[in-house]
């Protein structure tokens, strides 16, 4: 029967040595863990506590002219224009003058064939030859009557003729006048024939009313004019073109600021680098109704010396209304400013009680019209401070300001940057490194 050796004893020392080799590895990984958390710790908070720092755009309070003033579209037309046409009816045998023709007064535009209105001249010539004519037999007529009459009297005075032949002389004198004031009425009639003949014959020739250009000619030789209904236009005549007038259709909003005697200028496409300065001359109080905008007409009369403006050019219209030199002005979004997260002012000094946005977010009231109480905002330590102003007059880039506060050259909020409105990003989550 076979017996198993004992196993060698080991020694004290050597069995210490293993378990403290054993043991040794946590003490390590707990020690690596802990500071790995503490720093994972400290990130953490760094990337939490650290607020965006609010950076601003700012303006500067200056001092300059403000010129406030309203525009208007419109279309420029000739101070005067007349439309030319005929009052009888024919056909045109001639027509003197062509497009851009310079005319006077009194000059032949168009002739009309005259023949039959000289046949027609002759004809009532002749009535009134054989009204004359009448006439004169009629007073022959009278006059025999007359005489009828002084012997009838004197033979009844004598008691040589019966009563009723000196009814019949009366009777004749009386009918022989009234023949002789029915020929004169025919001569007169056949005289106011004459005259309308005369004049239809002088109609057969188109003069020129006025001095002017000749801007439209819808007439050609050969053509036949018919005059039985409405006067046709032949020619349309502008009197000036080195004076012409807007037209300009001004929103009723803005209606009540204009005046006649006011300042305006004229733009238009063909010249976009000229201005063409003129006057309100009228503002007419029949209102245009279009899709629901109600408009009014305004008449400025406009100076075009080198005649490069033409009647029907779309003109836009800049009417100066109001205008302060040397004001204290701001940038108009200092205006419109509103810090992120403040309340939106309204007028009158209320609030809505709900949350604003910045500038760029639309926030903040537009300015009335008049002078309003509002605010603009300056930087002080770092700080956009609520600086209450008197706002005026505006040009829609600056605007009037009152204040005690401000002052030429300080600077003012218009505008925040992105990255002050934004939100703060969250900490990416720190993972614990793991030691193997």
């Amino acid at each position: 029967m076979s017996t198993t050796p004992p196993a060698p004893a080991v020694p004290r020392s050597a069995a210490l040595t293993r378990l403290e080799a054993k043991r040794r590895p946590w003490w390590i990984l707990a020690v690596v863990a802990l500071v790995a958390a503490v720093v994972a710790g400290v990130v953490i908070y760094r990337r939490r506590s650290a607020a965006p720092v609010a950076r601003y755009l700012l303006g500067a309070v200056t001092r300059g002219d403000l010129v406030e003033s309203i525009r208007a579209t419109g279309t420029v037309q000739p101070v005067l224009s007349v439309q030319v046409g005929a009052q009888i009816s024919g056909r045109v045998t001639r027509v003197a003058v062509d497009f851009n023709s310079a005319v006077h007064t009194g000059e032949l535009l168009a002739e009309i064939d005259p023949t039959p209105y000289r046949a027609q001249a002759a004809q009532v010539r002749a009535q009134l030859a054989s009204a004359r004519a009448l006439l004169t037999q009629r007073r022959a007529d009278l006059t025999l009557a007359e005489r009828n009459l002084v012997r009838a009297n004197a033979l009844r005075a004598q008691q040589l003729n019966a009563a009723v032949d000196l009814d019949v002389a009366v009777a004749s004198r009386d009918a022989a006048r009234a023949a002789v004031g029915v020929a004169q009425a025919q001569v007169e009639q056949a005289t106011a024939s004459l005259q309308v003949a005369q004049t239809n014959l002088t109609f057969t020739r188109i003069l020129a009313p006025i001095d002017g250009i000749v801007a439209t000619r819808s007439v050609d030789p050969g053509q036949t004019v018919a005059a039985s209904l409405q006067t046709p236009t032949l020619f349309l005549i502008v009197n000036d073109l080195t004076h012409m007038q807007v037209i300009a259709n001004v929103d009723e909003a803005n209606i009540g600021k204009l005046a006649e005697g006011m300042e305006a200028s004229a733009r238009v496409d063909a010249y976009p680098r000229d201005t063409f300065r003129g006057t309100v001359r009228a503002l007419r109080i029949t209102p245009l109704t279009t899709n629901g905008v109600v408009t009014y007409q305004a008449v400025i009369d406009v100076e075009n010396p080198q005649a490069r403006l033409r009647p029907g050019m779309t003109a836009t219209v800049t009417a100066v209304t109001a205008r302060r030199d040397g004001a204290l002005r701001v940038p108009n979004a200092a205006l419109r400013y509103r810090p992120a997260g403040a309340a939106v002012e309204l007028p009158g000094g209320r609030g809505d009680g709900g949350v604003g946005r910045g500038s760029r977010g639309g926030g903040g009231r537009q300015r009335p019209e008049g002078t309003e109480r509002g605010a603009v905002y300056v930087v002080r330590a770092g700080v956009a401070t609520r600086v209450p102003v008197a706002a005026g007059l505006t040009d829609g880039v600056f605007t009037e300001v009152t204040s005690p506060e401000l002052q030429e050259g300080m600077q003012v909020v218009i505008d925040e940057t992105d990255a002050a409105n934004a939100a703060p990003r969250p900490a990416a989550p720190t993972r614990t490194p793991r030691v193997f």
